[in-house]
């Protein structure tokens, strides 16, 4: 790669980095810290949604890493989108990324209130479009991509979303289906996300991007096969 092009790749790298650590501090600041200030929560029973509830114990950690995870996450989208270059399903992947990471503000504008039932139609509103952004987005990338990662992606998908629906199911809760069922569902869509990052990182820097002007070349082509 030229020199010139060199702190281009860097900061794309940087965004792409932002996306296994949005995963890392979402777990840290939900199960870690927020949990921790809630006296009798129990994690395999009990919502995540409930830690980001107004009124919660741990509403206080979390109000602000919503933003802080809306900044990294939509970070990682535009480092996906920068990565992408040629595959046009890869492409509108990364901008639904993007958008599921901005969609975060819409969470924080209208959050769950406890005791307060009014509440919840517009939080489910927001969820379920997040969701859909979510789904999305891993369709276009399983699609976009070929060989192991298409299938690793399929296979995150149908966990995330079976986990999701068992979860709804089992709601309000407290029990160990809804507590551990989320968990897996939010787990699956955040390693994926860390996976994703790493397979981009690693391929990203075998491609030969072209110089203004130019055509991509076919190495590009060819690493989104992976």
């Amino acid at each position: 790669m030229p020199l010139e092009r060199q702190p281009s790749d860097t900061i794309r790298r940087g965004l792409l980095t932002a996306g296994p650590l949005s995963s890392l501090l979402y777990v840290v600041f939900t199960d870690g810290i927020a949990a921790s200030q809630w006296d009798g929560y129990r994690r395999a029973e009990q919502m995540v949604s409930e830690l980001f509830a107004v009124g919660s114990p741990g509403y206080a950690v979390l109000a602000p890493f919503t933003w802080l995870y809306t900044v990294l996450f939509t970070a990682f989208g535009v480092g996906v989108w920068a990565s992408v270059r040629g595959n046009r399903a890869l492409r509108i992947g990364a901008g639904l990324l993007t958008a599921y990471g901005l969609w975060n503000i819409m969470g924080a504008i209208y959050p769950l209130r406890l005791g307060d039932d009014s509440s919840i139609p517009m939080h489910i509103v927001a969820t379920n479009i997040q969701l859909a952004l979510m789904v999305a987005a891993m369709c276009f990338m399983a699609a976009g991509f070929h060989g192991w990662m298409r299938i690793y992606s399929i296979v995150s998908l149908a966990v995330s979303a079976l986990m999701g629906m068992v979860a709804f199911m089992a709601a309000p809760g407290p029990n160990l289906v809804l507590g551990i069922s989320e968990r897996v569902s939010i787990g699956a869509f955040l390693l994926w996300v860390a996976v994703l990052a790493v397979v981009l990182w690693k391929r990203a820097a075998l491609w030969k991007l072209p110089a203004p002007g130019e055509q991509p070349t076919a190495g590009g082509s060819k690493e989104a096969r992976s």
